[in-house]
């Protein structure tokens, strides 16, 4: 009878696990869903409230949260296995990898069922929280598969990230599915209600912050003529340098059909110039044979932006993933280096140490890499009104990081334009994805952001998150849009960054050690009321 027990135990909780971590899966950006689906994503995490909430056992609890994170991993960036050689660390590898996270995220959330009822999905929110937020961080982060992708139906709610950042989004749609989950399993349901209404409330609040700030639109400044070409090529295919070359050039050039009427700024995608441009100047006026590089730009008479390599070291031969700033006579304004690396594929960790060169030698066939960018700033043209417009430009998935995007911005920027490579990801849900996460920055920093990719999605997201413009995916295409420029501010996230995840940390770490000190204090205080103690030590 017990082992019976047993068996439909760990049934369950096997069941809730499966279902928690498909519906997750399915509120992120997916095949089916193109930008995610909230309906989903609210109520995710209710049977893995479930599962560990009936557990006892703190090795189940862990196991269960591992292969969560597992699951959602494989079922939501499956597209990782498209990267080429690095399919290995990318997705097997980061797989097991998020496994084993979550074996103490999983014990944590476990101890959050000793606390009283109506604190236990306060605590499971904060500790989910803390997980997505210390996975985002790092040079080994990986902002994706996060609570926060679900919402993007959800436009009056997440409007809350100008303030607390997409952390304080996760945190209310994982309360949500605490709430409710506690709701379906406690046995006296009124213990709960105070944790419920107060939930409610926090989403009403939430709720109402957004529309008043969809109701009072910031007043714009100017706007910046602005060209994006999507050549729908693949830089990594052999051949394809000279072809993306030609391919950009004829689609810019579609778009400024009388010669008197150039655009403030044509915006390329990453990886189009395969050689550093200062130092292969003359490569650049032969290549493409057809229509010279430079001599295009002086037909086209406006500046430049383009994913390019720049030198840093020419003595150790050292390379920086950049973009470029190109004016129409051929000179290089300026450049911005990559400082967020994607990790094995960009950049080798820790191959300052000759073992650890010769162990990727090995495995890999290669130890060298990238050199991170070390500077945090902003580029600058002039429009047609002779308005100066500054713009950050994070390369690829760098506009999914938080925190490194602000801190481009707090240069004065008042425009964040970037660049990405995702063509080889061969899958629509890797193209929704990136946007999804990188649309949040316009939020947070109440900037216009523009993405020019090679694949797709290119698009212009306007400071509410909503789509201005935009290109279909993997077609060959280019437009000419008016982007709406708003003056510099520094919203609440932009000035004190990721507070509320360290908030969380703060209140569970406080919470961890007074309680249970608290428990004991009440504890002996009782025995010593009923004259327990005083016995047992008088015997």
């Amino acid at each position: 009878m017990i082992k019976m027990r047993v068996i439909m135990s760990i049934s369950r909780s096997t069941f809730l696990l499966l279902l928690s971590a498909l519906m997750l899966s399915l509120g992120i950006p997916n095949e089916f869903f193109k930008l995610g689906s909230s309906i989903f994503g609210i109520f995710s995490l209710v049977p893995l409230y479930l599962a560990i909430r009936d557990t006892s056992s703190y090795r189940r609890a862990g196991v269960l949260t591992g292969a969560m994170f597992f699951l959602v991993h494989l079922m939501s960036s499956f597209w990782l296995a498209n990267f080429k050689d690095f399919a290995l660390f990318t997705l097997g590898g980061s797989a097991m990898f998020y496994f084993f996270l979550g074996i103490p995220i999983g014990w944590a959330l476990r101890y959050s069922f000793r606390f009283p009822p109506s604190w236990r999905p306060f605590l499971f929110a904060a500790i989910w929280t803390l997980w997505e937020w210390v996975k985002s961080i790092g040079f080994l982060a990986y902002p994706w598969g996060t609570l926060v992708m679900t919402s993007r139906e959800l436009i009056p709610l997440i409007q809350i990230a100008d303030l607390c950042g997409n952390w304080g989004i996760g945190f209310l749609i994982c309360l949500f599915s605490a709430v409710c989950a506690e709701l379906l399993a406690a046995k006296n349901r009124r213990s709960v209600v105070p944790a419920a209404l107060f939930t409610l409330a926090l989403i009403l609040l939430s709720t109402t912050y957004g529309l008043i700030r969809l109701a009072n639109p910031p007043e714009m400044e100017t706007s910046l003529d602005t060209i994006l070409v999507q050549n729908n090529a693949d830089p990594w295919e052999n051949g394809a340098i000279r072809k993306n070359l030609l391919s950009s050039q004829k689609l810019t050039r579609k778009m400024i059909p009388k010669p008197n009427n150039p655009p403030d700024l044509v915006v390329w995608s990453e990886s189009i110039l395969n050689l550093p441009y200062l130092n292969n100047r003359d490569y650049y006026e032969r290549i493409p044979r057809e229509d010279p590089f430079v001599s295009f730009l002086g037909d086209i008479n406006a500046p430049l932006l383009a994913g390019s390599p720049v030198i840093v070291d020419e003595y150790s031969n050292l390379y920086s993933n950049s973009v470029i700033l190109i004016d129409s006579d051929g000179t290089q304004l300026d450049w911005y280096g990559k400082i967020q690396l994607v990790c094995f594929a960009e950049y080798m960790p820790f191959t300052e140490y000759k073992w650890v060169r010769s162990f990727f030698d090995s495995i890999v066939g290669f130890s060298s890499s990238w050199v991170p960018g070390s500077e945090y700033k902003s580029l600058s043209l002039e429009n047609k009104e002779g308005k100066t417009i500054r713009f950050a430009a994070p390369i690829c998935f760098e506009d999914a990081f938080s925190s490194l995007t602000a801190r481009l911005h707090n240069t004065g920027s008042n425009l964040l334009l970037n660049l990405t490579n995702d063509s080889w990801s061969k899958t629509e849900s890797a193209e929704y994805q990136h946007f999804v996460i990188a649309s949040f920055r316009a939020i947070e920093l109440r900037t216009t952001l523009v993405r020019s990719t090679n694949a797709g999605y290119s698009v212009v997201v306007d400071p509410f998150g909503r789509v201005l413009y935009d290109m279909p995916l993997f077609v060959a295409d280019s437009i000419r849009v008016p982007v709406p420029i708003y003056p510099h501010t520094k919203t609440v996230y932009a000035r004190f960054g990721d507070w509320f995840p360290a908030f969380l940390a703060m209140l569970i770490i406080g919470l961890f050690i007074v309680y249970p000190i608290a428990v004991r204090l009440r504890l002996v205080k009782n025995l010593g009321k009923y004259g327990i103690i005083n016995n047992t030590v008088s015997r």
